[in-house]
């Protein structure tokens, strides 16, 4: 093991991705699926790019149709890995299958990729909020909700964002890994302190 001291703040994250999120309702007025939007920062764009043959000319734009067949295999995990997205309701997570749909394009340098988590479970959303929430447990990921959040399919429902409280993450992740009670930590065990740092959508319904 690294001692903690030799782990500095700045090994984490890697990889910056700005999220997005479409709340979906089906014709019951139920929370039936969330669709999500991840955009690549460049660096990382570049390398899946290059890594998976997606610039099949070679002219440093990778070819849609390219896109089109790689479309899903950036989110192709093993079974039970939450996949980065969590939903409480009433302080009790909820449950989420694996992606059913996956979208791909390349804008402004970036990929862009998308996918629907249906619930397991439908949910009928009231004034009591159902938090979302797109984080990676371990922080390898940074995500920030720069894109759209929107609710499709009821009218009568809304979402509130609230940004994370980034002084307050960094002091704590601070206080884990250098502070009086801090364990020792490796790159391979870095603490799990991405919540620390996740946005939050509170989803919540008119009767």
């Amino acid at each position: 093991m690294i001692a903690a001291t030799a782990v500095p703040l700045a090994s984490h994250p890697h990889v910056f991705i700005d999220a997005g999120a479409n709340l979906i309702f089906d014709d019951a007025g139920q929370l039936a699926a969330v669709r999500v939007f991840w955009a690549y920062d460049e660096f990382y764009s570049m390398l899946l790019i290059e890594d998976n043959g997606l610039d099949t000319d070679g002219d440093g734009t990778p070819e849609q149709a390219a896109l089109d067949a790689y479309a899903g295999k950036d989110v192709d995990w093993d079974a039970g890995f939450p996949g980065d997205l969590y939903l409480q309701n009433e302080g009790a997570d909820v449950g989420l299958s694996g992606p059913v749909e996956h979208g791909m394009r390349y804008e402004e340098g970036r990929v862009v990729s998308w996918h629907i988590r249906p619930l397991k479970t439908r949910l009928k959303v009231g004034s009591e909020p159902v938090l979302a929430q797109i984080y990676d447990p371990t922080f390898f990921v940074a995500y920030d909700l720069h894109l759209p959040v929107t609710v499709e399919g009821a009218e009568a429902c809304a979402v509130e964002q609230i940004p994370a409280d980034l002084g307050a993450a960094y002091d704590k992740v601070e206080s884990l890994l250098y502070g009086p009670d801090s364990a020792e930590y490796s790159e391979d065990s870095y603490p799990e302190v991405g919540h620390l740092f996740a946005d939050k959508m509170l989803l919540t319904c008119s009767e």
